[in-house]
């Protein structure tokens, strides 16, 4: 038999070694706990028998809260697996319920490659994402520790992380987290900062998530960002760039009458000319 569902002493299971999920506070059960006590446990816990006892696949915090509820039993899924079985399982079951936060998520990744040999490809098709999902994954544990405390701590989320992600300097990377906190910057502005100090290093444009293929140049994504910062601050002006797969168009709109505008539509002329 592969499996079962049978009630079990709540004492009798173990948490589990390979659990990807990072420390688990009683601050983070209250509303598990008064959610248990009134309805019960809706969904069975799932669990592998080992040599050393009971072990918990999926549900850890289930069973934590309901130790906290004062159940004296739990219902469980009993499951047939390997080790590697266990944390693909853990891992899926968490990423699909989105419980786990960015940095586990990629450190449960980073396990599967290094411990079991997984690719990415592998991986995939285990949980069902895309292979961009598992590299901007583990992308975030190349950051500086203080983005990855950002995360974790919800000073950032994990789109801003990724935006940073494609920077290559460390320095530049955690000067571009400190304007983002000044500012309580946006995901956009997080992309924005990212292209600016991919300019100023000399670095080649990154693919961060699912960019087009149809990237833009180089030499075009410097120049609207020298538009942008010689003309953007300006009031009455917006620089904008969209791109198509036929064509990269760069639209600057000057607000106000000839005599105002004339200034602005100079400094354009000697941008592109000079």
């Amino acid at each position: 038999m592969n499996q079962q569902i049978v009630d079990l002493d709540i004492d009798s299971l173990q948490a589990n070694p390979l659990q990807p999920r990072g420390i688990i506070t009683p601050e983070s059960l209250v509303d598990l706990v008064d959610s248990i006590r009134e309805h019960g446990i809706l969904e069975p816990l799932v669990v592998a028998k080992t040599p050393a006892g009971y072990q918990i696949i999926a549900g850890e915090r289930r069973w934590r809260a309901s130790k906290l509820a004062g159940l004296k039993t739990v219902p469980v899924l009993i499951k047939e697996t390997t080790p590697q079985g266990m944390l693909e399982m853990a891992i899926v079951e968490n990423v699909q319920r989105t419980d786990l936060n960015a940095i586990d998520r990629a450190k449960a990744f980073e396990r599967l490659i290094t411990e079991f040999g997984l690719t990415n490809s592998e991986i995939c098709q285990r949980i069902g994402k895309s292979p961009a999902y598992i590299s901007n994954s583990l992308r975030l544990l190349t950051l500086p520790d203080a983005l990855k405390d950002g995360l974790l701590t919800g000073l950032i989320t994990e789109g801003h992380a990724r935006a940073l992600a494609a920077i290559d300097e460390p320095r530049m990377i955690v000067e571009a987290y400190k304007i983002i906190l000044k500012e309580s910057g946006s995901v956009r502005r997080a992309e924005e900062l990212a292209r600016k100090m991919r300019v100023i290093a000399g670095q080649k444009p990154k693919t961060v998530g699912f960019r087009p293929a149809h990237e833009v140049s180089d030499e075009i994504e410097a120049l609207r960002l020298q538009l942008e910062d010689s003309l953007g601050g300006k009031p009455g002006t917006i620089v904008r760039l969209s791109r198509s797969r036929a064509e990269t168009r760069l639209t600057t709109i000057f607000k106000g009458n000839l005599e105002e505008t004339d200034e602005r539509l100079n400094k354009v002329i000697r941008s592109v000319t000079s």
